[in-house]
């Protein structure tokens, strides 16, 4: 199932890059631009726990409709917020093309969490 699959796919490339940086926030700072690197240990805590409700979402029988629509919405809003960062200027041009590369990444999650939920909301 499409829904399903990108939940899971999603999940752990989320959990990836929280692990990330929640591990090396100082490094990653200096490579991203951001002055505070507590501020990325923070997004790397929200972005594990997030990765943990994608899973718990992807394991339940059926889906619950209104998980997978929050997470479909919280995509989008990563995806702007995303935007938003880079049109501040305030990121390394390394910065930005990761930011701009993960954004992309997470829209296409998005944008199939969203064709998976039509399928499942479709009568057979």
């Amino acid at each position: 199932m499409l829904l399903r699959s990108t939940l899971v796919i999603n999940g752990v490339s989320t959990a990836l890059c929280g692990l990330a940086l929640l591990l090396a926030p100082t490094a990653l700072a200096g490579l991203l631009g951001v002055s505070a690197p507590a501020l990325l240990a923070a997004v790397g805590a929200g972005l594990v726990l997030y990765a943990a409700g994608l899973f718990w979402t992807a394991r339940r029988q059926p889906i619950p409709g209104g998980a997978a629509w929050a997470a479909v919405v919280m995509d989008f809003g990563w995806v702007l917020g995303s935007i938003a960062l880079i049109e501040l200027g305030i990121l390394s041009s390394l910065g930005t093309g990761l930011v701009a590369l993960v954004a992309a990444a997470v829209f296409v999650f998005a944008v199939l969490q969203l064709v998976g939920l039509r399928q499942t909301t479709r009568p057979a």
